[in-house]
């Protein structure tokens, strides 16, 4: 759910008609858990409340009184709710929706609700055909703003299943496209999260005495990430180049793991391999030196860490749950070398690693989450 639409939502339960934004700051991080520590923020707030204002939904300030001045862009100290913001209590309010969106009818919408749906019932009453067209494209014209629908996949109502963003709103989302470099012809691509060792990788890989093994290199992370991977079909059909091989080096912490973790959901999704740990990298990062961060729950970092193979991830969980991470840059450039050598293929370099003399004794292999404290 965009800032917008979680200050839209938070907006349309308050009785009182003057609403402090603070609160409705509070209400756009409580939607992005993101949002608080992102620099933008701000940036992101300010547009967020002028879309309050072109929808209709509220009221800026008109004297430079009512506005916070003391970083740019000026934020308002409060916004008003225009009379026919205000919920309905209890009397439902009528609109002939048409039969794709029939659903509506059964729900208690809130005022940004009837905001969203009411272009979206125009639009498929009078074009219901309409062509499926990249979706900035479609909140520019229903909205009047290419960033309307940015997080609708977030929406309540998509999430639920009921708003379909092909069938409904005819559109198409339309993510960056993966950073992806085709250094050689095999089958295989391995995606790195940190640009240090994207470099050094790349160096690597590029230098590789048997050009044959080595195959895509792709870099990426977070949400940029998860959006973007389906993208990268794209680039396998135009340079007719394939992969049967999905790897991905990430930080050992638990942002890089939960990015891993989506990531595979959604490349299978979209018919793309599963996405395998690079485990020789994690492997030689594991004895790396670990630096201290907040500690994560026993049960997360036990689930966080499934991602990774067994002889690694109780390991891995011990570390989070212990208050450390480690970073990509605890395995540097002169190690990155050391370790991937031209005396053995590449790929199994990459994708297995070495395995323990004896997996049956590793002896944190059926941690409990109690252990993990």
């Amino acid at each position: 759910m965009s800032a917008a639409d979680s200050m839209a939502a938070h907006l349309a339960h308050q009785p009182r008609q003057r609403v402090d934004f603070d609160a409705l700051a509070g209400a756009a991080d409580a939607g992005d858990s993101s949002l608080a520590t992102s620099p933008r923020r701000r940036r992101i707030l300010a547009d967020a409340a002028q879309a309050l204002q072109r929808r209709g939904l509220a009221q800026l300030p008109k004297g430079t009184a009512g506005w916070d001045h003391s970083a740019h862009p000026p934020l308002p100290r409060w916004v008003k709710r225009p009379q026919s913001a205000r919920p309905s209590r209890g009397r439902p309010v009528h609109r002939a929706f048409v039969e794709q969106l029939s659903f509506a009818t059964t729900l208690n919408l809130t005022a940004a609700d009837h905001a969203l749906l009411g272009p979206v019932n125009t639009l498929l009453r009078d074009e219901p055909d309409a062509e499926i067209v990249p979706l900035a494209d479609r909140s520019y014209q229903l909205f009047g703003d290419e960033k309307r629908l940015k997080d609708i996949d977030r929406h309540y109502l998509v999430a639920k299943g009921l708003l379909d963003v092909t069938a409904h709103l005819r559109a198409r989302p339309t993510p960056a496209p993966l950073a992806m470099f085709e250094l050689g012809p095999a089958p295989w691509m391995l995606i790195v999260e940190n640009t240090a060792a994207f470099t050094s990788l790349r160096e690597i890989l590029g230098a590789w005495p048997d050009h044959s093994q080595v195959g895509w290199l792709g870099f990426g992370s977070g949400d940029q990430l998860i959006a973007s991977i389906p993208t990268a079909l794209t680039s396998f059909r135009e340079r007719d180049h394939p992969v049967d091989t999905l790897l991905m080096y990430a930080d050992l912490d638990l942002d890089g793991l939960h990015c891993a973790q989506q990531t595979n959901h959604r490349a299978q999704a979209v018919g793309l391999p599963p996405l395998l740990p690079a485990t020789g990298l994690y492997q030689a990062l594991l004895t790396g030196q670990p630096r201290s961060h907040p500690p994560t729950t026993a049960e997360e970092a036990l689930t966080v860490t499934a991602w990774l193979p067994p002889h690694l991830a109780p390991s891995a969980a011990q570390l989070l749950a212990g208050g450390h991470v480690l970073r990509q840059e605890a395995l540097p450039l002169p190690r990155l070398r050391a370790l991937l050598t031209p005396d053995s293929p590449l790929l199994p370099q990459l994708r297995d690693g070495t395995l323990p003399a004896d997996p049956t004794a590793q002896a944190h292999g059926d941690l409990h989450p109690d252990e993990l404290s």
